[in-house]
């Protein structure tokens, strides 16, 4: 399928020759969808609500972007990427070490690197409630691909709150110029 943006978890893909009405089809981890172009909706499938909204926003504001890959998909050319949030979202651990406690050791990519005590992050129950097993704590890994920590049983933390606890910043905030606007726009391609 091809691939037409990508940010951090999902994945934005549209088909060639496609059927009506212009959608286009978003991955999320287990969770995938179809979301019409306009007016930006969910067709089929499922995506957490959140997600769903962050989607369904960018598709809004991207909306003539995703119309002309459509017709380009219709005539089999190929497709213009869209490109994804800005590169202040992207933060990527590339070390994690289990410490005693249920803390971790973690480094990001730039460098930044602390000790994280990883209930301060989220709580231990649910499918968390594994992580309660020391045993099971120590295997924690980096996922490479996602740039964050992971453990058995796809159990896995965004990467931003586990900066913000090293860092003591927000990582949008901490990467984007100084006076820039706090929210995230993406660029037009033109």
């Amino acid at each position: 399928m091809p691939e037409i943006s990508r940010f951090p978890g999902l994945v934005v893909a549209m088909l060639y020759n496609d059927h009506a009405p212009p959608h286009f089809h978003v991955r999320y981890g287990e969770f995938s969808a179809s979301l019409l172009v306009d007016p930006p909706s969910l067709l089929s499938g499922r995506l957490p609500p959140r997600v769903l909204g962050l989607v369904m926003e960018r598709a809004a504001s991207h909306r003539e972007d995703l119309l002309a890959d459509w017709e380009r998909a219709r005539t089999q050319q190929a497709l213009v990427p869209i490109a994804p949030l800005e590169q202040a979202m992207q933060v990527n651990v590339v070390q994690a070490v289990p410490r005693g406690e249920w803390r971790l050791f973690l480094r990001v990519d730039g460098g930044s690197e602390g000790e994280v005590a990883i209930a301060s992050v989220i709580p231990f129950s649910g499918v968390f409630e594994r992580l309660r097993d020391p045993a099971f704590f120590a295997r924690v890994e980096v996922d490479r691909d996602w740039g964050t920590v992971r453990w058995p049983g796809d159990l896995d933390l965004a990467p931003e709150p586990l900066y913000e606890r090293i860092t003591g910043r927000n990582p949008v905030d901490d990467r984007l110029p100084v006076g820039a606007a706090q929210t995230l726009v993406m660029p037009d391609r033109n």
